[in-house]
């Protein structure tokens, strides 16, 4: 399952217009986000189709340069719904139980593992960010 990441360049050189985004996860072979426009990529896209395991993305301009840029791995909370096996990790949220705030009945979460992204989509292939997530006090039942 793929997840979120903002990616940006500092700078970029006039004739580089349009930008295709690759990951090192199939050798940069198959872009996972295309047709970028130079003032995009400059101010920073968010996203959500970055192939889990990624941790090296090329960016390469429609002139054919391209710059290799390493992912941060940010430190995670992994999260498990209490009535489901539905897990969801925040970023920066360590609260031992949270709460989805955004849901029409809020769902309880309890705090199952913490470590950094890559290695939590390892154990948890199917985790995906919830950035509704509060702490709570919530009870898991």
């Amino acid at each position: 399952m793929p997840f979120s990441a903002t990616i940006s360049l500092t700078s970029a050189g006039v004739n580089a217009t349009i930008f295709n985004i690759y990951s090192d996860v199939d050798s940069f072979t198959t872009p996972f986000e295309t047709g970028v426009l130079r003032a995009a990529i400059l101010a920073g896209i968010t996203s959500t189709n970055v192939p889990n395991g990624t941790t090296e993305c090329r960016i390469t301009a429609n002139c054919g340069t391209s710059v290799d840029i390493p992912l941060d791995d940010p430190f995670i909370y992994v999260y498990q719904r209490c009535d489901t096996l539905d897990e969801y990790y925040k970023i920066g949220l360590s609260g031992l139980k949270a709460e989805d705030d955004n849901a029409p009945t809020p769902n309880c979460y309890l705090n199952i593992d913490s470590g950094f992204l890559s290695a939590m989509v390892i154990a948890y292939p199917s985790i995906t960010e919830n950035s509704t997530l509060i702490t709570s006090s919530c009870e898991c039942v």
